[in-house]
């Protein structure tokens, strides 16, 4: 018998044994042993059930998601961390490399830290003193108390600075509060106190450009004041002592440039009060181009807008300067009425007045000529956009066009509205709440 006819008779063998119901365990075969068990049956549900930890072995989502959060902080901040030196290695500017550094972990935090904010939110501060936009955000000032909210409405910092007549200087993403006729001021980020500053001499007035360096104002012996510029990192980098002749500075505002800066000054000649307006470089030492106005105008607010246009609000008009040359380049009297209140733009300007015993809104283009006048009676202040005008009136919010024609009203306020700020979202503030102005 040869080896095909042996196979044949072992297979026959086999399936006889098949028949008979006693198969053997294992079959020889030319390539090995084949093992040949009866499938058992699969039972899904306990697999899946294997698959799941036990109850006491779950952990609850809430850790690890902070914990996810604290790893993409860290890669974050380093990854800030690498850009600041080597933006300081090819600037040589490690101070302003520092104070990015800074700022940029500000933001990854205020980021990161979003998901509990929300609108409308409540300050705390029922009769805010000042109310400014901030990164996005908003800084709000009350007799007392300072608060910040990020962009996602989100309260990041608070503070106390403990002063009798407090007033805010708002920069990029920094703020400086200091103590009107007192000698202290407090900076702070969007996060933390950063410096508190003491002088020798009472602090006039204060202001912060948008990459947050600081000019301070003080009282000076034999000249009319001084007038000290600090970086970001609170480093002196330019000062300037104001004579009798130029005046006294009472408003101070930063070129888009933040290395130039426009002084208004008050100064007494021939019996009457005369403004000017120095406009100023921090790398010169030299005496910049100046503007005088009329004779008796106060200015009330200075605006530096671009490299050619810069905007002096006065009591009796408005105009538009040249920093370049100190020339005025438009003008808008007011014929006698009463300003009200202001909000100077690049290409529109909103101005509340009151013309012969009510309130008007009055609309000027980029060379303050008028487009419309119409009557406010009810408005007690205006806030402004480059599209839209929003006028704050008893228990609501009227929003109009530079064209004059009312787009709606907002009059579900809870209370009188007593600010209204253009951050992220546009915000009004009554009473201690802010939300979203919308239609």
């Amino acid at each position: 018998m040869n080896k095909a006819d042996r196979e044949r008779l072992e297979r026959r063998k086999r399936m006889l044994a098949r028949e008979q119901g006693s198969l053997p365990d294992a079959i020889p075969g030319t390539s090995g042993d084949i093992g040949l068990r009866t499938p058992k049956p699969i039972k899904r549900r306990a697999a899946a059930d294997a698959k799941q930890p036990p109850a006491e072995n779950v952990k609850p989502l809430e850790p690890l998601y902070k914990q996810r959060q604290r790893r993409r902080m860290a890669f974050v901040t380093v990854v800030i961390v690498v850009l600041a030196l080597l933006l300081a290695g090819l600037t040589g500017t490690l101070s302003a490399s520092i104070a990015l550094l800074a700022d940029s972990v500000d933001s990854a935090k205020l980021y990161l830290n979003r998901s509990g904010g929300g609108w409308p939110v409540n300050t705390g501060i029922s009769d805010p003193l000042q109310v400014e936009e901030l990164s996005g955000g908003f800084v709000e000032l009350g007799s007392s108390d300072a608060v910040v909210y990020s962009p996602y409405g989100v309260k990041s910092f608070a503070m106390q600075p403990g002063y009798a007549r407090p007033v805010l200087a708002v920069g990029g993403t920094h703020f400086a509060v200091y103590n009107r006729a007192g000698n202290e001021l407090t900076v702070a980020s969007r996060t933390a106190k950063l410096y508190t500053q003491t002088f020798d001499d009472s602090i006039l007035l204060c202001a912060m450009s948008n990459n947050n360096s600081l000019a301070v104002v003080t009282e000076f012996s034999r000249y009319t004041a001084l007038l000290r510029v600090y970086d970001a990192s609170m480093h002196q980098t330019y000062s300037w002592k104001t004579t009798q002749t130029q005046g006294t500075p009472i408003a101070v505002d930063f070129s888009p440039d933040n290395r130039r800066f426009a002084v208004g000054t008050l100064a007494a000649r021939q019996g009457q009060l005369q403004c000017g307006i120095y406009f100023m470089d921090t790398a010169s030492e030299e005496e910049g181009v100046a503007y005088k106005a009329s004779q008796g105008s106060m200015l009330l607010k200075l605006d530096w807008q671009t490299e050619s246009r810069a905007v002096a609000v006065f009591d009796s008009y408005i105009a538009v300067l040249d920093p370049r040359t100190g020339a005025e380049v438009y003008r808008y009297d007011f014929g006698g009425a009463t300003l009200q209140s202001a909000a100077p733009g690049r290409r529109q300007t909103a101005l509340l007045l009151n013309i012969r015993g009510g309130n008007s809104l009055v609309t000027l283009d980029d060379s303050l000529t008028p487009m419309a006048e119409i009557p406010a009676r009810q408005a007690y202040g205006i806030s402004a956009t480059d599209t839209d005008i929003y006028l704050l009136c008893a228990g609501e919010v009227e929003c109009y066009g530079y064209d004059g024609v009312r787009k709606w009203t907002r009059s579900d306020l809870s209370s009188r509205p007593l600010a209204v700020i253009n951050a992220r979202e546009t915000l009004v503030f009554t009473g201690t709440r802010a939300e979203i102005l919308h239609e």
